[in-house]
């Protein structure tokens, strides 16, 4: 028998808030690197490959590390520098420019128009929502800048309780503070690897937000906005766990 969904989960970066990109993008330029928001998509496309073919493996052998999120950032940021033409003998400091400025709370400001309504309606049907973010230990207060805490019942920050995805302890977590079994729980995110091999190396199923095109072949449910969820839901509600 199918067992029933009880619990939404979600990564926030990039799923739920993303950066201003083109004040990125401007702030390369003046640094004398033309660049373009469509650099950093392309530079996010090949950042995600590249986490892949590393943490994939691990994943299988059971060797999952406790920190992952430092190699997507550094192949994003070396993918960034290059494809704007930043000499390589500059590409270090600059990309030090560069992760500070990601690092700014402020910066992760957008809300895609479909995500306040998506949330409002998990709500209303009755389902626990939570956030699993590897983060520096401010998610909870950017979510609360852009008026998306609320609809939360926990907020889990990696900082904060030290430990990332795909780690299994951090989506042990988040089912604890659910109060339902992992197989009742649903993992949103946009990282094939971090996300959809953690939520279900940890017995939850997981959907992979894809806005990017990053994964147009991925073997799992993927989506490419939350306006699809609800069909994807519905399907997963009628699959055995």
């Amino acid at each position: 028998m199918p067992r029933k969904i009880r619990a939404v989960l979600f990564d926030a970066g990039n799923t739920l808030i993303f950066p201003r990109i083109d004040e990125i993008a401007r702030d390369l330029t003046n640094l004398g690197y033309p660049a373009e928001v469509e650099d950093f998509y392309e530079a996010d496309r090949i950042g995600k490959r590249k986490l892949d073919e590393w943490l994939w493996p691990l994943i299988e052998r059971g060797e999952v590390p406790r920190n992952a999120d430092y190699f997507y950032w550094t192949e994003y940021l070396r993918a960034v520098v290059e494809r704007a033409g930043v000499p390589q003998e500059k590409q270090y400091d600059v990309g030090v420019q560069l992760s500070a400025g990601f690092s700014q709370a402020t910066l992760w400001s957008r809300v895609f128009p479909e995500t306040p309504g998506c949330l409002e309606r998990l709500c209303r049907e009755g389902f626990t929502l939570g956030v699993i973010s590897n983060a520096l230990g401010t998610i909870e207060e950017q979510l609360r800048r852009v008026n998306l805490a609320d609809y939360f019942k926990f907020i889990l920050d990696s900082h904060l309780v030290g430990v990332e995805k795909p780690h299994p302890e951090i989506f042990r977590m988040a089912v604890e503070r659910c109060g339902c079994s992992a197989s009742e729980a649903v993992f949103i995110g946009d990282l094939y690897s971090t996300d959809i091999g953690g939520a279900t190396g940890a017995g939850l199923r997981g959907v992979l937000l894809d806005w990017i095109q990053a994964y147009p072949d991925a073997p799992w449910p993927r989506i490419t906005s939350l306006l699809e969820f609800d069909s994807v839901l519905s399907t997963l509600q009628a699959q055995p766990s």
